[in-house]
């Protein structure tokens, strides 16, 4: 493990990723998705939000604030994070393992009653969640296990799921539709975000960034 990486219930997030088409992407923080049951604590995954070390640009209104400042409600960071136009990637390395289909299904309800709450929900909208529940229906998700999603730009989402830590060369699924590429990245750690943890870190490193 080199200097400045993370690690996390033995997923390991690197201070920097290289993905064979883009600039290197810098860690920015990770956070979990966890539940108490009958009293236990119980961690599902661990997050990690990487981005072009560019997105300060596009964020440098945000100087100077605290975290709390921009993760307040209705702030307006989470949306200037989304949508600048610099590659994103959350790594999501799977903690106590899952079905693909389990997983599919809750991305599904979560990203289509969002879209449908805004009157986003076409039927471009449905194709391209089909198409990423049918993608991950085929994937067994262990503990140990990576799932990488992939944002070149905000109109665009790229997948790929890695039975380790190992980054992909290419990524197996590519869709491009705003709404579902937006809205996803906002359920991951945007407001009322799935890991609030997550959110709460991804702030404070982009407060560090920006200093």
């Amino acid at each position: 493990m080199a200097q400045g990486d993370y690690v996390v219930d033995g997923i390991e997030f690197p201070a920097t990723i290289q993905l064979p088409e883009s600039q290197p992407l810098k860690f920015l923080g990770q956070g979990v998705t966890d539940m108490t049951i009958e009293t236990i604590l119980v961690k599902f995954t661990a997050i990690g939000v990487y981005a072009s070390e560019d997105i300060k640009v596009h964020l440098k209104a945000w100087g100077r604030k605290a975290a709390s400042d921009l993760t307040a409600e209705e702030s307006g960071y989470f949306k200037d994070f989304v949508d600048a136009p610099v590659p994103k990637l959350l790594k999501i390395g799977v903690i106590k393992g899952i079905k693909g289909n389990q997983y599919g299904g809750t991305l599904e309800s979560s990203i289509r009653d969002r879209l449908a709450y805004d009157d986003k929900y076409e039927e471009e909208e449905e194709a391209v969640i089909e198409r990423i529940v049918e993608y991950l229906d085929s994937k067994n998700l262990p503990p140990g296990s990576c799932i990488f999603l992939y944002w070149p730009t905000p109109d665009e989402i790229k997948i790929s799921v890695s039975p380790d830590n190992t980054i992909p060369e290419k990524f197996d699924f590519s869709a491009v539709n705003k709404n579902v590429a937006s809205y996803l990245l906002h359920w991951y750690m945007g407001e009322n975000a799935m890991s609030e943890t997550t959110s709460a870190a991804l702030a404070e490193g982009v407060v560090a960034l920006l200093a």
